[in-house]
């Protein structure tokens, strides 16, 4: 509860402060856009600090890598600015001799660690890369200037090939090449393959639930779904798995994060006696962010405007109804605009014909008007 409290402390103070400098910005313009300036580099300056705190508790060989083209920025970075080498490793979080590894495979010539997205020996893109450069420390300097400025470097490139390199948009940074590794989240291949659980909170400062949904990863259509006043334990979360199980089937996979109730071991053993394999995911990972994005949606389109005053039934039986409405009426991009029923049950998809007289028809499932359903209904 004093967490809570110092947080809305905190908010207060934030909004005081934003309605202090717009009212300044008025008398005093100048001093507004310093002040501004000032408070976006403390809250860049705090941001900082916390990533590389974070880093930091990691162990040196556990950290994410720094890719080839990034290493390069780093050193031409540390030049820029004549940082040390002590300096660039505490910056960008390394070791020390790491800094000096890439320094001396630079200067060696040496392309395995420390290389540019192309080879360097093609006119065109060094053209660019050092015309870019150019133009982001000096922008008044004009194509005339930086062509001459080629030329004195033994660069030959006209006035005309350095605006056509300025307006060439950058190549695209490769993607990181991700080998499959033992243990990686399984792909949906069919309806009741794999299934997705988990738990969110919704609500607010004074009231809050969490909401447990079952979602079929293949078709995004969810399974089942309950609504818990309190933190759900491993019962909670073995009833809400059976119910999806009594109702569409046993699936092969199950996933999930490593919240409490998921590592607990009466939720391992109910697993195990059904024979049903699972796998811990993060976000990102191909299966969990499905259900993520259904926490998303139902937050933004529907749990908004409930009414978490009322008793948890109650609550529950809305959501239900907009589970219904989600998984027979709304349409999913990634399925070519056809439900998750339709895609669960193998229904075809609708083609879309020429229709030039019609009267649309609404109807609101439970006389909600946040869910809508449409039909049209041909002209006499």
């Amino acid at each position: 509860m004093m967490t809570r409290a110092l947080l809305l402390v905190a908010k207060w103070i934030a909004q005081a402060h934003d309605r202090w400098r717009d009212s300044a910005a008025r008398r005093r313009p100048l001093a507004a856009e310093v002040d501004a300036l000032r408070e976006k580099i403390e809250k860049l300056r705090a941001e900082n600090d916390l990533l590389r705190a974070r880093l930091r508790r990691l162990d040196p060989h556990r950290r994410p890598h720094f890719r080839p083209w990034e290493r390069l920025q780093i050193l031409a970075h540390r030049l820029r600015y004549s940082m040390s080498i002590k300096a660039t490793a505490k910056s960008f979080v390394l070791a020390r001799q790491s800094v000096v590894n890439w320094i001396r495979d630079a200067e060696r010539g040496i392309v395995r660690v420390v290389h540019t997205r192309e080879p360097i020996n093609k006119l065109p893109d060094l053209v660019r890369e050092v015309s870019v450069f150019l133009k982001r420390e000096w922008p008044r300097w004009g194509t005339r200037r930086i062509a001459g400025i080629l030329a004195r470097l033994g660069i030959k490139a006209s006035r005309t090939s350095v605006q056509r390199a300025l307006r060439r948009p950058p190549p695209r940074r490769p993607a990181a090449g991700r080998l499959p590794r033992p243990g990686s989240l399984p792909r949906a291949k069919a309806p009741c393959h794999v299934y997705a659980v988990d738990f969110t909170r919704i609500g607010g400062l004074f009231r809050s639930l969490v909401v447990g949904a079952v979602v079929d990863v293949f078709s995004r259509k969810v399974l089942a779904l309950r609504v818990s006043a309190g933190e759900p334990d491993a019962a909670f979360a073995c009833a809400l798995l059976g119910r999806a199980m009594r109702d569409h089937g046993k699936p092969c996979w199950i996933l999930s994060d490593r919240g409490g109730q998921f590592v607990s071991r009466r939720f391992t053993c109910f697993v195990r006696r059904r024979g049903i394999l699972r796998r811990f995911g993060s976000r990102g990972q191909p299966g969990l962010p499905v259900i993520d994005r259904w926490f998303r949606t139902v937050k933004d389109e529907f749990a908004r405007s409930l009414f978490l005053y009322r008793p948890t039934r109650m609550i529950e039986r809305d959501l239900a109804r907009y589970v219904t409405w989600f998984n027979a009426s709304r349409p999913h991009w990634s399925h070519r605009n056809r439900s998750p029923d339709e895609v669960f049950f193998g229904r075809p998809p609708r083609h879309a014909g020429r229709v030039e007289r019609a009267t649309l028809r609404v109807r609101f499932l439970g006389g909600d008007r946040r869910l809508p359903v449409f039909w049209l209904r041909p002209a006499a």
